[in-house]
């Protein structure tokens, strides 16, 4: 008889798309750049499903990116279907708001793939399910892009019949997590908490949360599972699915397995020292390598890694720094560490300015009036909001204008407009244009 079950769960794939930021030169790094996408790393998935002797493979929904991407997703996921059905492993998935006509489609055409709530509506599915049951998945798939309405709600007022016998319930499902009032199933952790579920397996966000977000007993596995591979530079850390192991009495472990081909970290790099601008390479080069080796004591290491490096501290090469970084030279860099091919997939001036602002902002002229503006966002207080509020003001026609509307609806989208954004772009203008009146100032002093 069977005493255990063991699952793997896959969170976003968002097959037909291809991870962005990543730089044309890999192949020259030894890095084929197909190794790097979300098929690839579907790919791993089934190798280690397969390895393992998993029972059954679940996905969170968006597998599939957008219906047009379709076709290009049918070749990876129907091998990726055929290999674990040939393996005795069953296959289950929900839909997501981004496949939710083309996961239907494909789940008509490929055997062996179960999707379950089509229509949104909460079906059940038993494993193994042709022995003796020991954990049961409960899904419900979106009907519609969009859905206002919370269906753990739905499911609570109208509960499914418990299994006989008994066993451990996953909540599969494609949802917004504690969103007021959203457009993708918003839903909440006390609702997850009243359904009594041995887990939940979340899809939509992209950063993986299983271990801080537990039911409020701190004993179910409960949050998302993050996208399979980061798909931009935003979606740092580790990525992979989650292995799931249940015990006949009921006890559920879960882990993440890093399988990500691609991984991205933010860095901080301090200038501090640095005398020169041909300086700044090399330190970077030499964090590049840092890196890896501390992730490889850690975790497995990726194929790729794209480091998204933050300068800060002090320089008196400052102006020349803050052209080299808007020449964006740093892009054609990169190395090969134990394996791992190395790109900077950005580099953010958030270096302080050599320059003593308060005895700037004393005087009377342009320069004064910008370091007077700096010194205000420096602080949190009614000056510092005003000042914002007139900033918003002034951005509000062109941040709200149509042509924008797509990066509004990216998976990603955060608002232009909040305080910490407008601060950011604020300072940032304002040190490079203070930067650059001094250097000016000094040249004329010298002549």
């Amino acid at each position: 008889m069977t005493e255990r079950v063991s699952i793997l769960a896959i969170g976003d794939v968002h097959l037909g798309t291809a991870c962005s930021g990543v730089p044309e030169g890999m192949a020259d790094r030894g890095v084929d750049p197909h190794e790097l996408t979300p098929a690839a790393a579907l790919a791993g998935c089934v190798d280690l499903a397969v390895k393992e002797r998993v029972d059954a493979v679940l996905f969170a929904g968006d597998v599939v990116e957008s219906t047009n991407a379709r076709f290009e997703a049918m070749a990876p996921l129907e091998e990726s279907v055929r290999r674990l059905v040939d393996a005795g492993i069953e296959v289950i998935a929900v839909a997501g708001n981004h496949d939710v006509e083309a996961l239907p489609r494909l789940a008509a055409l490929i055997d062996g793939f179960t999707l379950l709530g089509a229509g949104g509506r909460w079906e059940t599915r038993t494993i193994p399910k042709d022995r003796p049951p020991v954990a049961q998945v409960v899904g419900w798939s979106f009907a519609e892009e969009r859905v206002r309405h919370s269906p753990v709600a739905e499911l609570l007022k109208q509960p499914l019949a418990v299994p006989s016998p008994p066993v451990p319930r996953i909540g599969l499902l494609h949802a917004d997590l504690d969103a007021s009032g959203g457009h993708y199933a918003p839903i909440r952790q006390s609702e997850l908490d009243d359904t009594g579920y041995g887990a939940w397996l979340l899809g939509h966000i992209h950063k993986p949360s299983i271990e801080g977000l537990a039911a409020s007993n701190g004993t179910r596995p409960c949050g998302y599972l993050g996208s399979l591979v980061g798909l931009d530079l935003s979606e740092t850390g580790p990525h992979g699915p989650w292995l799931l192991d249940v015990s006949r009495e009921g006890a559920l472990a879960c882990r993440q397995i890093p399988l990500a081909p691609l991984r991205w970290e933010r860095v901080t790099v301090s200038v501090d020292g640095l005398e020169h601008v041909d300086d700044v390479p090399d330190r970077l080069m030499s964090e590049a390598e840092t890196r890896v080796r501390r992730l490889g004591e850690v975790d497995r290491l990726p194929r790729a890694l794209g480091l998204r490096v933050h300068l800060t501290g002090t320089t008196g090469c400052y102006e020349g720094l803050r052209r080299w970084i808007e020449g964006e030279a740093w892009r054609s860099m990169g190395r090969v560490v134990e394996g791992t091919g190395v790109f900077f997939s950005d580099v953010v001036d958030a270096m302080a300015l050599p320059l003593d602002l308060e005895a700037i902002a004393a005087g009377d002229d342009p320069a004064a009036l910008v370091a007077q503006r700096l010194l205000v966002l420096g602080r949190d207080d009614e000056r510092s909001r005003k000042l914002l509020a007139e900033a918003r003001a002034e951005m509000d026609g062109t941040a709200r204008e149509l042509v924008w509307q797509p990066v509004h609806e990216h998976r990603h989208a955060a608002d232009p407009l909040s305080d910490d954004a407008l601060r950011d772009v604020l300072v940032r203008a304002g040190r490079a244009v203070l930067s650059a009146m001094m250097a000016g100032r000094e040249q004329g002093d010298s002549t």
